[in-house]
């Protein structure tokens, strides 16, 4: 009874066009393949998806993307999603700096120092107070950093120490705090200076403290271990964030006829997803108030009826293009949520004869790899009813941080070969195909042998209540 049942539970997966997977796979199980050359140097490295990895990829997800090595082993790999970037750009500040002179055993440096500043805030002098008669020669405990009148409005991540003339040796351990008045003081960050020289008369220098970004109008340093050292000079260094948009590929699609009415159609690869939409158009002087969507099909449940269509929207926008003061205007692109789509529908709500261009806009994942085994390597892609092979970004490179992530050596990508010629290539691949003639019939087809296999399956299953039935009936009996 078992060995049936397991039977016809085969049957069933065999008739749902389940696909059946081989024992390990090769380069030239695909259509399209890439060589990516790196240095050799690092185990981790990236590659941005190139444009064509997206027109010929037939998995939606890039279940279809492969990395072999040069033996075709087949090598882990994962995708990371495209993200904006943050740019620094670095510019040095000289900061004045002002020695803080104390009692050995007297008040601290908060209450027994006095700081005149100028109007705006500019520090003129630090020193300390004096109340009578000093019993011992003041000593140097800290030092007093004015960063300038722009520096509440600068971001800083670092400050250098300059040695003074005739020391080439020191060492000790410093204290960083931050205020903005002078008054309320923050620790931000302890630090380990120091400068040796070696046999060969080279100079080791361990000579910054570096810490988190912040803006901030004075510093103050402090010794936590060590001789104090009156430096001949700290210098700041200003860093400056500015977003840089994750690259950007796109697509002109012409149009063909859509299935009701006046609708265009736009074929698209399945693999896109599809971030900015926007219209091209011939003409100088037009406005066009229109839907963008896409078709759904909707298989009838009586036998023997086609197929129908129905039409989805996913934005309703107004694109124009027309010349106005002097200059030419045109309708921008529309941000929409990703998407994937085999096609896109435009259609109109007005009266037009406009066969506009379809402009579709993505921002392109990153490819992470482990550079194992025999280089050169080879990205494979283009092939269906495959298993996604992705992994975790974690488990590709564990440990490293989203800093690390962004600065990984960037692989480079050869040109595009096709392993069959076009004519090999599955329908609706190649971009900017226009859709078969008999897109309904297959649809008709396809919707006819989902209820074969639906009816089959229900004749299966009465099998088994038959056959769990005769088995009843003989133990019974």
């Amino acid at each position: 009874m078992k060995a049936f049942l397991r039977m016809i539970a085969a049957g069933v997966l065999a008739a749902s066009g389940l696909p059946a997977w081989a024992a390990a796979e090769t380069p030239a199980q695909y259509a399209y393949h890439q060589q990516l050359h790196v240095s050799g140097r690092e185990a981790v490295v990236q590659y941005r998806l190139p444009r064509n990895v997206y027109l010929h990829a037939r998995s939606a997800e890039l279940h279809d993307l492969r990395v072999f090595d040069a033996n075709g082993a087949l090598l882990p790999f994962a995708l990371r999603a495209p993200l904006d970037a943050a740019q620094a750009s670095r510019s040095g500040v000289p900061v004045r700096v002002f020695p803080v002179f104390t009692q050995p055993d007297g008040e601290g440096i908060d209450a027994g120092v006095e700081i005149r500043r100028a109007p705006d805030g500019t520090v003129i002098s630090v020193a300390a107070r004096t109340l009578g008669t000093q019993p011992a020669a003041p000593v140097l405990s800290a030092l007093v950093l004015d960063m300038g009148a722009g520096g509440a409005a600068r971001t800083f991540d670092t400050l250098q120490f300059t040695l003074p003339p005739g020391t080439s040796r020191y060492d000790a351990e410093l204290g960083l705090e931050i205020s903005d008045d002078l008054k309320d003081w923050q620790g931000v960050a302890e630090s380990h200076v120091s400068w040796m020289v070696s046999g060969d008369g080279q100079v080791l220098a361990s000579d910054r403290i570096g810490f988190a970004p912040r803006a901030f109008r004075y510093a103050r340093i402090r010794w936590l271990a060590g001789k104090p050292l009156q430096f001949a000079a700290v210098r700041a260094e200003a860093v400056r964030y500015s977003e840089v948009a994750a690259p950007v590929e796109s697509l002109l699609v012409q149009p063909v006829a859509g299935k009701m009415g006046a609708d265009l159609m736009y074929p698209s690869p399945p693999a896109i997803p599809v971030e900015r939409v926007g219209l091209r158009f011939a003409e100088h002087n037009i406005s066009l108030p229109a839907e963008l969507g896409s078709y759904r099909e909707v298989p009838s449940l009586r036998g023997g009826r086609r197929t129908t269509w129905r039409f989805e929207p996913v934005l309703r926008a107004t694109f124009y293009r027309f010349g106005q003061g002097g200059r030419e205007r045109a309708s921008g692109e529309v941000a929409i949520a990703p998407l994937h789509s085999d096609h896109w529908v435009l259609r109109p709500l007005i009266a037009s004869g406009s066969r506009p261009a379809l402009h579709l806009a993505w921002s392109p994942a990153t490819l992470v790899f482990l550079a194992s085994g025999r280089a050169p390597y080879t990205l494979a892609y283009g092939r269906g009813d495959v298993r996604p092979a992705s992994w975790g970004l974690a488990q590709v490179a564990p440990g490293l941080s989203a800093a690390e992530l962004g600065n990984l050596e960037r692989a480079t990508g050869g040109p595009e070969r096709a392993a069959a010629p076009p004519a090999a290539r599955a329908p609706g691949q190649a971009p900017q195909q226009a859709p078969q003639p008999g897109a309904a019939a297959q649809a008709a087809g396809s919707a006819t042998t989902r209820k074969g296999i639906l009816w089959a399956t229900l004749a299966l299953g009465l099998g088994v209540l038959g056959a769990m039935a005769w088995q009843l009936y003989r133990q019974m009996k």
